[in-house]
């Protein structure tokens, strides 16, 4: 249909009364880090089954690099590397037999095993039986299973639940050094500070619907400029002598104006010299309530 990585559209899937998804259509670009949101009951889950061909939908369209699904999904499987729910690891073998099963089960030869393993940082725990394997390890382990065939597009449900904080930000690394090598990486997670640190663009749905999507930055824009100086009183007078407006929050001056290089031209003419000078913008947590709850996002949500 196009050349995006995925295209989704008016896509259907009940379980008996209940529509988990409800027409939701969406698209992933190629080669970015896209995070996949919604509030649980969303159809986070039932979105990622659908395109790997796990759940057979009612009614709609799918399209995954180029293929359609499920009539074309053996093509999609050869490209496509997925953790979706709880990683399957065999926890009485060892990681590097683990993978040596996997690439069997998918049709893979062994020769990038090794390389996986170092990709994760398994390399020295391979010999280990997983049953001995943290929480974090055993994400890392479907992470390089996932990754065996070179694949061009990685889906990962929640694939940083349960690490803690070097985990989650080791696992986070990972992922956007595939994005940055060109591959496709889609992540479901209900941490929003980690997909906020990770993602390009955002897919928000709910009630098995679509809600927003775009580019993270042109979503989370707040409008305005934060400036940091060391006196913000005298600054906001030197704005208002120049009728620009503003207010301070949390330490920074959030100024009406989305021109940084006039402000700062005022301030300084002032004698006044802002240490930092961006555009505001919305946390994602207060974008993605605003967006699933019908709230609005409150100054004090804006950076």
């Amino acid at each position: 249909m196009n050349d995006a990585a995925i295209t989704v559209v008016d896509l259907h899937k009940a379980y008996g009364k209940t529509k988990a998804l409800n027409g939701v259509d969406f698209e992933i670009p190629h080669g970015a880090v896209t995070g996949f949101l919604g509030p649980n009951g969303a159809g986070k889950t039932t979105s990622f089954r659908a395109l790997l061909g796990l759940t057979r939908f009612d009614s709609g369209h799918v399209e995954v690099l180029g293929h359609s699904v499920p009539k074309d999904l053996l093509a999609v499987t050869k490209k496509v590397g997925a953790i979706v729910e709880e990683p399957g690891h065999i926890k009485a073998l060892n990681g590097r037999t683990n993978l040596r099963v996997a690439a069997d089960q998918l049709g893979f030869g062994h020769e990038k095993i090794d390389e996986m393993l170092e990709f994760v940082g398994l390399t020295a725990d391979a010999g280990r039986a997983v049953s001995g394997y943290s929480k974090g390890m055993r994400q890392r382990l479907a992470l390089a299973a996932a990754m065996l065939a070179d694949p061009k597009l990685l889906l990962l449900d929640e694939p940083l639940d349960g690490l803690d904080p070097s985990g989650q930000r080791a696992f986070r690394a990972r992922l956007r050094a595939i994005a940055d090598a060109g591959q496709t990486v889609v992540v479901s997670s209900h941490d929003m500070a980690d997909i906020e640190a990770l993602a390009d663009y955002l897919v928000v749905i709910d009630h098995g619907r679509l809600v927003r999507q775009g580019p993270i930055e042109e979503l989370l824009d707040g409008g305005g400029t934060r400036v940091l100086v060391s006196n913000l009183d005298n600054a906001a007078r030197a704005l208002a002598a120049e009728k620009i407006q503003s207010r301070v929050e949390d330490g920074y001056l959030i100024v009406a104006s989305d021109d940084g290089s006039w402000i700062v031209e005022v301030l300084s003419g002032a004698g006044i010299y802002p240490s930092e000078v961006k555009p505001a913008r919305a946390s994602l947590e207060a974008f993605f309530l605003g967006m699933t709850t019908g709230g609005d996002i409150s100054a004090e949500d804006v950076r």
